[in-house]
């Protein structure tokens, strides 16, 4: 007849008894977990054949992890101790796919048997390569960087695959064969940016950082407008307009142009600073 320990084993401090004495210990018994507990015990395999070296995973109905243990060298697990209730259990082994969660049920006093059969990886050998794009003067992380990767196919490289960089600066792509590659960077106001070729073999993970360089002469702005007739609201076509640098009470014209015939003027290339724009036009006298 099969018994249970309802109580974990309390014991007393050491005590001494000399003679006659009334000596009175009083023990208080803590609950044995156990008690009211189940095992969990199965075998993880792939292809019929035990994994050894697979780590069996126990979450609660909630997805909560409870309990972990790994496989022995048939392939076969047990955990013990598992209180009374529903479970969902699951494995994973390097070079293998995740499977769903299997639900179970751990009763009292009982063993729960379960098998997990799992999926060999077909990608486990493909390549991540991933990095960090930067500023060359002070090493700043840029975010919004675009970066490429490119096979080194000839004559033309053929591209892999984008992706923008995140707050940190950083990229990763994943799912690479083996070859020869290489990795771009671009931002708004950086000259583009790239890497030497990347030889790739079997699961590798390369990183490949990039520092842009500041180009100055991206960071301008475009100034443009339509001069209009004020009475009539009609175009004025040929006016001439001026775009002035303002520094205090200071205008210095630093650029002039005319008007095309939709009235409309451009000017590009402006510096960051402050400006304004003045326009006539002025007719030859007859």
């Amino acid at each position: 007849m099969p018994f249970k320990e309802l109580y974990n084993l309390g014991y007393s401090q050491n005590f001494d008894v000399t003679g006659r004495q009334e000596i009175t210990e009083n023990l208080n018994l803590t609950a044995n977990p156990a008690a009211n507990s189940g095992l969990l015990s199965g075998t993880v395999t792939s292809g019929g054949s035990g994994l050894a070296g697979a780590t069996v995973k126990v979450f609660d109905i909630n997805d909560n992890p409870v309990e972990h243990t790994n496989t022995g060298g048939n392939g076969q697990f047990t955990i013990a101790s598992l209180p009374v209730g529903s479970y969902k259990v699951t494995a994973v082994k390097n070079g293998y796919l995740l499977p769903l969660t299997t639900p179970i049920t751990i009763q009292n006093n009982k063993t729960t048997t379960v098998t997990i059969d799992l999926t060999p990886d077909p990608e486990i050998n493909l390549n991540v390569v991933y990095g960090i794009i930067r500023t060359a003067v002070g090493e700043t992380p840029l975010e919004n960087a675009v970066v490429s990767l490119y096979n080194n196919t000839q004559p033309d490289p053929t591209l892999i695959i984008s992706a923008t960089t995140n707050d940190r600066g950083q990229y990763i792509f994943g799912l690479i064969p083996a070859g020869e590659y290489f990795v771009t960077a671009a931002k708004l106001g950086y000259y583009t940016g790239q890497t030497a070729l990347i030889e790739l073999g079997t699961k590798e993970f390369v990183t490949s950082d990039i520092s842009l360089i500041a180009d100055s002469a991206s960071n301008t702005g475009t100034v443009s407008g339509f001069i209009k007739d004020q009475s009539t609201g009609l175009p004025i076509a040929n006016a001439g307009v001026a775009l002035y640098s303002v520094s205090g009470t200071v205008e210095s014209v630093i650029a002039t142009t005319r008007t095309n015939v939709s009235g409309k003027y451009l000017f590009t290339n402006v510096n960051p600073g402050t400006y304004l724009v003045k326009s006539t036009k002025q007719e030859e006298i007859a």
